[in-house]
């Protein structure tokens, strides 16, 4: 089975942009790639003294929001990888904020 990673980019233009990131042959593998995607944002767009629901907010309106998808059709973002969750969960540790 193959696992497409697809990154959604809703402030590049009036309408949503896709980019195929990459695809991979394990679910592990392509949840990192993932990760990876929201990890770049964060780390970019934090500055020092942000709290986290700013970074949040930044990530959600500005963001490359990741997808996967398995090549059968079946599911859309496949269970395991959930970009929002992650998102948070990961300003949070960024800015040192876990309220």
């Amino acid at each position: 089975m193959t696992f497409y990673v697809e990154g959604i980019s809703q402030n590049l233009a009036p309408d949503a942009q896709v980019r195929r990131i990459g695809e991979y042959v394990s679910l592990p593998e392509a949840i990192t790639v993932a990760q990876k995607a929201v990890d770049a944002f964060l780390t970019r767009t934090f500055t020092p003294g942000m709290d986290f629901k700013a970074l949040f907010a930044l990530y959600r309106d500005q963001g490359e929001h990741p997808f996967i998808f398995r090549d059968d059709d079946k599911t859309f973002n496949v269970p395991g990888f959930n970009h929002v969750q992650y998102a948070m969960e990961k300003a949070k540790a960024i800015c040192g904020d876990q309220k």
